[in-house]
Formats: C-alpha cells, sequence, structure tokens
C-alpha cells in the first residue's frame, strides 16, 4: 500500500493526504491547511510574515517610511540607497546637495546614462544585491542603455534575490507572470514560479508583491486569502489594498468591524509616510525634484 502526503501551510508538517479535505488538497502547498489548523484557527505562515515594513523601506536620510508611490523618492546610482524627494528638496534648500547624492555626497550630475550605469557596475562589483536588483530591472525596459532582454532579467533577479533582495524576487515573480500568461497548457511551471516569487517577497514585506497576490488570489476564487492579503498592505499604507478591503465589504467577504481596524491602521500608516517637506515636493511635482540632480 502506498500512501501519499502533502505539506501543510500552517504547521509545516508533512501529512498523509486524508490529513486535508479536498478543497484544501486541490490548493498549492502555502496556501493548503490541514484539518486540524483550520479547526485550530491556526493561520498560514505566509500571513504571517511580512506584515510590516523592514529597514530597507524606509529613507536613508530621514528614517521615515518611504512613500509607496515610486515617484515620491528615488534610487542613488551612486550608493543605491532610496532617498525620498522631501529629502531632495531639503538638501536643496540647504545648500547641501549641490548636485550630488544627500545620502553619500557623491556627484551624480551626470548627463550620460553610461556614466550612471558605471557607478551601478561598480556597485555589482562588491555585490551589492540592490544593483544587481537595478541590472535585471533595467533589462526588463532596457533603461540605462541596456537592452530589453527576458532572460538577463531572470539572471540578474534571480542572483539578488540569492543575495537577499526582496524586490527581485517581486521582480521575478512579475516575469514568470507574463510567461504564464502566454502559456497555453493548464499545467504551466511558470504559474508556479510566479506564485513562489511573489510569496517570498511578500513574507519579507514587499508591499506591491502581497497585492498582487491578494489580486491573483481574487481571480482565482480565494477571496477569503484575497482579503488577507490586501488587509496586510493596506495596514501598511497601500491605498489600493484599502479600497479592495472596502469592495470586498459590500461582498460580505469582510466585516464592519475588520474594514474598520484596516481603516484605521491604513490612516496611520499614511500619517507616518507624512512630512512637511514631503507634501511640499509632491506639491512641486516628482519631474522638477529630479531636475535637481540632472
Amino acid at each position: 500500500m502506498t500512501f501519499s502526503f502533502s505539506f501543510c501551510g500552517a504547521c509545516e508538517r508533512l501529512l498523509p493526504d486524508d490529513a486535508f479535505d479536498e478543497e484544501q488538497r486541490r490548493r498549492r502547498q502555502s496556501i493548503r491547511r490541514c484539518q486540524d489548523c483550520i479547526a485550530a484557527g491556526n493561520e498560514l505562515v505566509l500571513m504571517k510574515r511580512g506584515t510590516a515594513r523592514d529597514e530597507e523601506d524606509f529613507c536613508s536620510v530621514c528614517q521615515l517610511p518611504l512613500p509607496i508611490a515610486m515617484e515620491e523618492s528615488m534610487l542613488q546610482p551612486c550608493c543605491m540607497k532610496r532617498v525620498c524627494n522631501g529629502c531632495f528638496l531639503s538638501a536643496k534648500k540647504c545648500g547641501i546637495l549641490k548636485n550630488g547624492c544627500p545620502f553619500c555626497r557623491t556627484p551624480i550630475a551626470i548627463a550620460k546614462e553610461r556614466e550612471l550605469l558605471a557607478m551601478v557596475t561598480e556597485r555589482v562589483a562588491v555585490l551589492d544585491p540592490v544593483a544587481v536588483c537595478f541590472l535585471g530591472y533595467h533589462h526588463v525596459r532596457g533603461g540605462y542603455g541596456l537592452v530589453k532582454d527576458p532572460k538577463k532579467v531572470i539572471e540578474f533577479c534571480q542572483k539578488a534575490a540569492d543575495m537577499g533582495a526582496k524586490n527581485a524576487h517581486y521582480i521575478l515573480g512579475d516575469a514568470y507572470r507574463k510567461k504564464w500568461e502566454k502559456c497555453s497548457t493548464e499545467v504551466c511551471s511558470d504559474r508556479d514560479l510566479s506564485f513562489q516569487h511573489y510569496e517570498k517577497a511578500a513574507m519579507e514585506g514587499h508591499i506591491f508583491a502581497r497585492f498582487t497576490l491578494g489580486v491573483l488570489e481574487c481571480k482565482e476564487g480565494h477571496r477569503d486569502l484575497a482579503l488577507q492579503h490586501f488587509l496586510i498592505s493596506a495596514k501598511m499604507g497601500h491605498k489600493q489594498s484599502m479600497d479592495n478591503v472596502k469592495i470586498l465589504l459590500t461582498g460580505s467577504i469582510a466585516t464592519e468591524a475588520i474594514c474598520a481596524e484596516a481603516l484605521q491602521e491604513y490612516e496611520a500608516a499614511v500619517e507616518d509616510m507624512t512630512s512637511t517637506s514631503r507634501e511640499e515636493a509632491k506639491q512641486m511635482g516628482a519631474e522638477n525634484i529630479r531636475s535637481f540632480i540632472i
């Protein structure tokens, strides 16, 4: 007699298939719970990790949580640190910017992209995972003189992910998702890889990966899981996630109490990301702020 075993995503045990009900057996490993865990109300590990922003998500200068909108901060090619636009504006006003990085003071007012790329390459040479990820990302759209190359995206981002760059997992999730969406067969390995990378990024606190998982689970009919993902990213200050929690409230998936608690934490997270200089920089517009270093 042979026995089949499956992994529980809550208690992280390898259990006989009869420890799971039929619906759970159909789910992928990370979102599958055994009957004991369901009865005990045990959460999936996926939902317990990455529920708060980490050090990487804070401005390197003012130490406030970075704005979620990517255009409201800039990644510096000299040191691979992300600095909010508010700090750029403050540095300009104080006269300490002088066309240099507000964090490391390296001059970066360079017109030619290849010279900026040379700075990034120097960081790659010292195995900076953010720099390696940067190269992978810009092979997606061909920025900084790099050609669009899906194979290079996966090569560089896999290396960066192995070095601990959570954003690399998110980019890989996107890359495999594009391949999966073009796949004509029902069983597609790229689908599994896409989910794996999104989940790894989400469990490290990546807001966009968490939101994307919510969208994908909703599409697959797992609205209970979608709600859990949206609640996590909403409580970190992501507006679209908060909007989706409200939509699920109207669909009777979320309750009034859950929505109210999420809204309170969402507003607190937004407040934490707010400062006078950031608001002023937002009024000026991202392009005007970027003109300080061009």
